[in-house]
């Protein structure tokens, strides 16, 4: 017996499609759109779908859609009367925590600064880069994160951001130097 490839998926009209196939297109279809609907009823997905009736992808027993359909989908339930109630979708708590992130990846980098500055030719360019790149941070990151999380800015033991900007940029151009790093010597 040799292995089955891949089946080609085979687009079907929704009038054509089984109760089956349309019941895992609708599971499809609420698992790719969980995150923006997650209150919706699953008469609404349900109803949603059906006066959609986008065409259906069939790859073995597997059931989709396509992103245009998808896209139209998403059209349609953000209309529905259950989210009339809803307050709009904020991206502010995963702005606050990638910003955090961010900032305590600087402060991770900063930290390896003198591990660095102990023997700067034993890392590669690779890491080296990295470091240097999270230690001297993103102006972005850390604007969003002491506007959401009220902290005072700069570093622990500079109270001036701009002097702790500027002293992160000085030990980075003397490990440039000590690298011997075209430019900086």
């Amino acid at each position: 017996m040799t292995p089955q490839s891949d089946p080609t998926p085979v687009c079907i009209p929704y009038a054509q499609a089984t109760p089956h196939q349309i019941s895992l297109a609708l599971t499809y279809a609420m698992a790719a759109l969980r995150e923006h609907f997650p209150t919706l009823s699953f008469t609404d997905w349900a109803n949603g779908l059906l006066g959609l009736k986008p065409d259906l992808w069939v790859t073995g027993d597997a059931v989709s859609l396509d992103d245009q359909a998808l896209q139209d989908l998403t059209q349609r339930l953000a209309a529905a009367e259950e989210l009339s109630e809803l307050d709009p979708a904020s991206y502010q708590d995963r702005g606050d925590y990638l910003s955090k992130r961010l900032y305590n990846y600087q402060d991770e980098a900063l930290d390896a600064l003198p591990d660095i500055a102990a023997n700067p030719l034993v890392y590669g360019s690779r890491v080296f880069n990295l470091v240097v790149t999270l230690a001297l941070g993103n102006s972005v990151a850390d604007a969003v994160f002491h506007a959401t999380h009220q902290r005072p800015q700069g570093r622990p033991g500079t109270e001036d951001p701009t002097l702790a900007r500027a002293t992160v940029h000085e030990q980075v151009r003397a490990l440039r130097q000590a690298r011997g790093e075209v430019g900086y010597q």
